[in-house]
């Protein structure tokens, strides 16, 4: 169920004052084809040139609730999720694969999908994730069960509970 509201608000691309306003599910999409499902996203609707626009709580701790799912999911990253990561860090492919300690062409082919990444620079890139959004319940030994095949992406979806994101059920 979404929340609507109509207040005094303009729509900036033609200026109507015809403007919506819910609470409601947003498919976002985060690499490629990977898209996670957000609850509680802010959906603003223009009925006069029927533009679109979409806003989130918090977006810092949308996108670290959203790594630390990535982080925590038990098989290898799939080239989507290393991608998300790698930006989410704020890492160039260059500077990634110089802290993985392989080169520049590995890690695009792991992001791209050609090769998958191999089990310590998983585990690598899920530790500096860890490392930078500090993730308190992370459980370190989850790190040795992760399996030796190929994972695919997450279908994850996240909504926001007193002020803070959480992988939803």
């Amino acid at each position: 169920m979404s929340k609507q509201n109509k207040g005094p608000r303009k729509c900036l691309d033609c200026g109507s004052s015809r403007v919506t306003t819910k609470v409601g599910a947003y498919r976002m999409k985060l690499a490629d084809s990977w898209a996670v499902t957000v609850q509680d996203a802010i959906i603003t609707t223009c009925e006069g040139c029927a533009g679109v626009g979409v806003g989130f709580q918090n977006l810092d701790g949308l996108m670290r609730a959203i790594a630390a799912a990535v982080v925590a999911k038990p098989t290898r990253l799939a080239a989507e999720e290393i991608k998300f990561l790698r930006t989410h860090l704020g890492y160039s492919g260059v500077q990634l694969a110089k802290l993985l300690g392989v080169g520049p062409p590995t890690v695009s082919r792991w992001e791209n999908g050609h090769e998958p990444i191999g089990a310590v620079p998983d585990r690598l890139l899920r530790a500096l994730d860890v490392i930078r959004d500090g993730a308190e319940n992370f459980d370190v030994e989850a790190l040795a069960a992760i399996g030796d095949k190929p994972g695919t992406p997450l279908r994850l979806r996240v909504r926001i509970k007193d002020g803070v994101w959480q992988a939803a059920a």
